[in-house]
């Protein structure tokens, strides 16, 4: 008996992309990036086929940490992905805060003008 599992947890670099096969099938495709200890980041593609895809594709924004497993696949060209066969949405990303309102810092002419007199 042979298993391969792949199980990952990292955040989305971008939004999901739903893409079509040369064979017609659709599919959802994005990337992962993982932080190593040494301060690096291991990045992985990440493809998920049939109505799973379809149900996550809106979920997977840039940000997002997420746990795939699944099992990898090697393409034609040689690139390495994982096929998920379980996605766990996990924390998603903060939300970006939003400019204050300016305050208006007094004139210094003002002041130099009481200073004269």
């Amino acid at each position: 008996m042979s298993l391969q599992v792949v199980s990952v947890i990292g955040n989305a670099t971008k939004d999901a992309e739903v893409r079509v096969s040369k064979d017609g099938v659709s599919y959802v495709t994005f990337r992962l990036a993982v932080s190593n200890s040494d301060g690096t980041a291991t990045f992985y593609n990440v493809l998920v086929f049939g109505h799973y895809g379809d149900v996550i594709k809106d979920h997977v924004i840039r940000g997002r940490q997420i746990f795939v497993s699944g099992r990898l696949q090697v393409s034609e060209k040689g690139y390495v992905s994982v096929v998920a066969d379980h996605i766990e949405l996990l924390a998603r990303p903060k939300p970006k805060p939003e400019p204050g309102p300016v305050e208006e810092v007094p004139e210094k002419e003002e002041e130099e003008e009481e200073v004269k007199k």
